[in-house]
């Protein structure tokens, strides 16, 4: 099977979850804002970030795993492989553990002096985030044969488990609606730890049932010293930058907590969730292209890696915007449909979350070209500082009296466009990226795109009324207009010309 043919089949598989996915979280969502009220989802929302927090530094650990197992593919080295894969579990038993320590000393400091809790709910906020540091463990353990399944790009049961998984989820949202006399938000806490741990127990023993270098798993015999130091050195330079994201990402949570309460928080976990749903859109392709794009720097094919860049930003921006600038334009209603009651502050929250993803999809395959390439230190460096820069002056701001918007106002500023330039900068330097093939085949063909789209969405908008029947009527509209725009103005002669032979019109 070709490349362009294993990326299409990869992403077709993760689209079906994604849909699934979309579904069952709308539901997922509105049930437990209104099983646990306001100010418990709020609080699940900032307490809950600690568990956000890991399951991003699991999937970024999983990409530098990921990365090796491709590169040595690439290679067509077995040997290597071994190496790698047994010389990640040992090291990830170690980082679990020294995980652990921090993160039950950072929550004896942020429930003394930072987080803002209702009366008597510091009980169950502490539980809840008991049970997040027990999860830590098992989703830190689990990481090398999460990057072994993405290494070898079998979406199918990746796909599978996620609709499980959402589904789960779902269930256990209705459990907790139907909860009688046990604490909801404790409920919730301890099934949401147990749903963790049994999907991430599932896919180690997928892969152990599957690929051999897994299944002849053996720590002490093909652990390499030198493999490790390679991994620590690539590890240390990315956890630089997963580290100051996540302290940007949570710190903005608890900055907001500290000086706004937990309501905006809800307003904040709203727009995060509806972001995350629609992102999945251009994530799919993200999932399927990474490990091919690794590949081909490990077979020394620089061309492939540059036109693969090139295609995963542009498109990743179009999928996304595609879903993303019609529900800017419905987003009251919608709103209204999805929450019925809307907490204070989501629509300007989940505009920004919005116009934030949309831009950062500009960049996104550029990040993974850098990885792929493997001289990171300088890169991360710069992202590290701009990450930590932008948490002092949203302290600042809202020290000062400043709408809470500003934290995702300044995510953008310092985390999306400054940090997306330093992605061209780096792409341009480490693996000859051209600035004019990335203006001229990025950014102005996603410029007329969104323009063009916001045009015709906006002519739409006044037609029909806010009744939900209508207003998705008119949804679904605005994506039927913006598919020949789409044809029109993104797409390349080429693009064009392969659209129309994979739909077989003459």
């Amino acid at each position: 099977m070709s490349t362009t043919s294993r990326v299409i089949k990869n992403t077709g598989f993760l689209y079906i979850r994604m849909a699934v996915s979309i579904v069952f979280s709308f539901f997922t969502t509105r049930i437990l804002l209104h099983a646990l009220g306001t100010s418990d989802y709020g609080l699940y929302s900032v307490v809950g970030g600690a568990l956000a927090m890991l399951g991003f530094l699991s999937a970024s650990l999983s990409s530098t795993t990921q990365r090796f197992i491709s590169y040595a593919e690439g290679q067509g080295d077995n040997e290597r492989i071994l190496c790698v894969v047994n010389t990640a579990v040992r090291l990830h038993n170690l980082l679990a553990l020294a995980i652990c320590a921090f993160f039950v000393i950072m929550g004896y400091f942020i429930f003394r002096f930072v987080l803002n809790i209702p009366d008597g709910r510091t009980t169950v906020a502490v539980a809840v985030y008991g049970f997040m540091i027990v999860n830590t463990v098992f989703s830190i353990t689990i990481v090398p044969y999460d990057g072994v399944l993405n290494a070898h790009e079998n979406m199918k049961f990746y796909s599978l488990l996620g609709i499980a998984d959402v589904i789960i989820k779902f269930v256990i949202a209705l459990m907790v609606m139907f909860v009688g006399s046990l604490d909801k938000l404790l409920f919730y806490g301890a099934l949401m730890a147990i749903e963790a741990w049994t999907f991430r127990m599932a896919t180690k023993w997928y892969c152990v049932r599957h690929y051999d270098e897994v299944r002849s798993l053996n720590v002490k015999r093909y652990a390499s010293k030198e493999v490790m130091r390679e991994m620590t050195s690539f590890a240390g330079w990315n956890l630089l930058n997963i580290a100051s994201s996540m302290i940007l990402l949570y710190g903005n949570n608890l900055i907001v907590n500290h000086f706004c309460g937990t309501i905006v928080n809800a307003a904040m976990g709203v727009a995060t969730q509806l972001s995350g749903v629609l992102m999945g859109v251009s994530l799919n392709m993200t999932k399927a292209l990474t490990p091919v794009l690794v590949k081909s720097e490990g077979s020394h094919n620089r061309e492939q890696v540059i036109k693969f860049s090139l295609l995963g930003c542009k498109f990743s921006y179009l999928l996304f915007s595609f879903f993303a600038v019609p529900v800017i334009f419905c987003l009251t209603p919608l709103l209204q449909l999805w929450l019925t009651d809307v907490p204070d502050w989501t629509e300007i929250f989940c505009l920004l979350m919005l116009v934030s993803v949309l831009i950062e999809q500009l960049f996104l395959f550029l990040s993974s070209s850098i990885n792929a390439q493997g001289n990171i230190k300088g890169y991360n460096i710069v992202i590290a500082s701009l990450n930590f820069f932008a948490i002092i002056v949203v302290y600042s701001e809202l020290y000062h009296e400043f709408p809470p918007y500003f934290a995702t106002i300044n995510y953008i500023i310092f985390k999306v466009v400054l940090g997306g330039i330093a992605n061209v900068y780096y792409s341009h330097r480490n693996f000859g990226l051209r600035y004019a093939d990335y203006i001229s085949k990025v950014i102005f063909p996603c410029f007329v795109n969104t323009v063009a789209i916001g045009v015709a969405c906006y002519a739409l908008r006044p037609y029909g009324s806010n009744s939900s029947g209508l207003m998705l009527l008119r949804f679904i509209l605005m994506l039927i207009v913006s598919i020949p725009i789409y044809y029109i103005f993104a797409f390349s002669k080429e693009e064009r010309n392969n659209v129309l032979r994979t739909i077989q019109i003459k």
